[in-house]
């Protein structure tokens, strides 16, 4: 009997990927960044950077990441769960820095956080596809 896939989510402040993954083969299905979505900023400010005189200031569409993350992670979940609705996946795994996981974990409806089987405190963001299964496994 073959084991169920995991679907895997892989989340920074600006973009997201989702793939499936079983037994160390990881097959990409979805991705997007901020820019995809018309409510979400992708210029980001930090707060306590870019100050000048105590107000922070950037890009002219820069929004603080602290209004930009949530609503970013709504998408991520969104997302997530149309792919866990179609099914074939056993459990969820979610890897991102610890301010969005925190955002995603807020996002998550409690039908989908029940199958969240782990989550990487840890931006992997960067790590190429055939990479991320040593940095996931484990």
């Amino acid at each position: 009997m073959k084991a169920a896939d995991t679907l895997y989510c892989i989340a920074d402040d600006r973009s997201f990927r989702l793939l499936r993954g079983n037994g160390g083969r990881m097959e990409p299905i979805h991705a997007a960044g901020a820019d995809d979505f018309a409510n979400v900023s992708h210029v980001l400010i930090e707060p306590g950077r870019n100050r000048s005189g105590g107000i922070s200031f950037g890009h002219e569409t820069g929004r603080p990441a602290e209004i930009e993350r949530p609503r970013l992670a709504k998408h991520i979940v969104a997302a997530l769960e149309a792919e866990w609705r179609k099914g074939g996946a056993g459990r969820i795994v979610l890897a991102a820095g610890p301010k969005m996981l925190g955002e995603l974990r807020k996002a998550m409806p409690k039908a989908i956080a029940t199958e969240i089987a782990q989550e990487i405190d840890k931006d992997l963001s960067d790590i190429p596809d055939q990479d991320l299964a040593a940095h996931l496994e484990g």
